[in-house]
């Protein structure tokens, strides 16, 4: 979306009749939760297991020996969120790179299983999506030569853009699905604008929500959505009743269940949402 969108978006007023940036931001959402569905993953690890024996009678190559697991993604998203931050990127970056990942490894390329049954060759997809992700959504690109060297001498510049095409291959060059973030960052320009003095601290528990959950493998199947919706709805508990009144609090809570397609209250939301919870308290000591 262009920065002139976002700057309509963020004038706007919330009266009781949505307002013409209102029913812009609406379309905006209902558009972003259209694309999403063309973006699904399903849960490849299990995937892994079905297939993990056969394969591996199959080849008796030890790099076929060693499939990826869920500490696999945590530790690679890890070292994606230090080199964003080293390098003064978006977190937002790392979130997308994860879902180019995720799809990718969901695809029947022949690098994909590769990729899912090796872990060196695991590495490489993740440093890879990275890559693309800063070439595609930062204002700097990353030099494949900087990739080859943070793997510290494991992989060439040349591997990187070789997987890098036929990473884009097998995406069917679709690179452009919604992040949790963005959901996030959409869904808290409806907040009333007599109570925008509380949406630093909605945007800042949100994102952080947004952060945990891109390195949980947990949220992969789901749809980006359901974590945006859910850590919002997490972070209007941190807070208090004095800076958003309950009546105003719940009116807005209405307007992002009539927004969104799903039900925002179902037992898939309230699951996701216990976890994050969890997740927060662990990671930040503080319980929303």
């Amino acid at each position: 979306m262009d920065d002139d969108h976002h700057h309509n978006a963020n004038s706007s007023s919330t009266p009781a009749s949505p307002s013409i940036q209102q029913n812009e931001l609406y379309d905006c959402i209902q558009a972003m939760l259209r694309k999403e569905q063309h973006y699904t993953c399903h849960d490849y690890l299990q995937f892994n297991h079905k297939y993990e024996e056969p394969l591996q009678q199959e080849s008796a190559s030890p790099s076929r020996s060693d499939p990826i697991d869920e500490n696999c993604r945590s530790k690679m998203a890890e070292w994606c969120f230090h080199v964003v931050d080293c390098t003064n990127l978006q977190r937002n970056t790392v979130s997308i790179a994860m879902g180019y990942l995720d799809r990718f490894l969901c695809t029947s390329s022949h690098r994909a299983e590769r990729a899912r049954f090796d872990r060196k060759e695991y590495q490489l997809a993740a440093m890879t999506t990275l890559y693309i992700a800063v070439k595609l959504h930062e204002p700097l690109e990353m030099d494949a030569t900087l990739v080859a060297r943070l793997s510290r001498g494991l992989h060439t510049a040349s591997e990187v853009t070789t997987l890098e095409r036929d990473m884009l291959i097998a995406l069917s060059w679709r690179v452009s699905a919604p992040s949790p973030y963005d959901f996030t960052n959409y869904i808290l320009k409806l907040l009333p604008k007599a109570f925008e003095g509380v949406a630093p601290s909605l945007y800042d528990f949100s994102h952080f929500q947004c952060e945990l959950a891109t390195g949980d493998y947990a949220y992969v199947p789901l749809r980006t959505s359901f974590v945006a919706i859910a850590a919002v709805l997490n972070s209007l508990e941190g807070i208090t009743q004095d800076d958003f009144p309950f009546k105003e609090r719940m009116q807005f809570i209405q307007v992002i269940g009539d927004v969104v397609d799903f039900d925002i209250f179902s037992p898939v939301i309230n699951a996701v949402r216990m976890r994050l919870l969890e997740s927060f308290s662990k990671s930040s000591g503080f319980d929303l």
